[in-house]
């Protein structure tokens, strides 16, 4: 799946606010993180209408994550944007006489996405960090959180 540009840089803002730990100016992310200025200032609308960042007016002001990057799921960046998605789809219809293949998709399509969202729910900014902190892979954070998700798929069907 490819990512839009809108969700590639705000995940950029975000990540770049929880690795300097407090306040910077929309320029510093923008210069830093190769995030054109304008449109980092609306993408951080989104951001903090999600919750994710806080803005603070003034000489000294700029955005601030509004909650540790502990608690700031990877879903939750991806979701301040879900409109840009490219994954997105119209919901599937329910029709009165409906065929058993229809039926079928609509039970993998659920799986799929459930557990995709499981998953991306799982790893936090932080979880990140550190794992880079530590000279850790991110395909063996990946690859942990996926066997975790697969695991609670196991626990469902017993």
């Amino acid at each position: 799946m490819k990512l839009k540009a809108s969700v590639d840089y705000g995940a950029r803002a975000i990540v770049y606010l929880a690795v300097k730990g407090g306040t910077c100016s929309s320029r510093e992310i923008s210069e830093e993180m190769s995030v054109p200025r304008d449109y980092l200032i609306q993408l951080a609308l989104r951001l903090r209408n999600a919750g994710l960042i806080k803005a603070r007016p003034g000489k000294n002001g700029g955005y601030v994550l509004a909650k540790d990057p502990s608690k700031i799921t990877i879903a939750q960046v991806l979701n301040a944007f879900d409109a840009d998605l490219k994954h997105e789809r119209q919901n599937m219809k329910k029709s009165r006489k409906e065929a058993a293949s229809a039926a079928l998709v609509r039970e993998i399509h659920g799986t799929i996405m459930g557990s995709l969202d499981s998953f991306l729910e799982s790893i936090s900014i932080q979880d990140m960090l550190d794992s880079h902190e530590k000279g850790i892979a991110p395909e063996l954070l990946m690859a942990d959180a996926l066997e975790k998700e697969a695991q609670k798929l196991r626990a469902q069907v017993k």
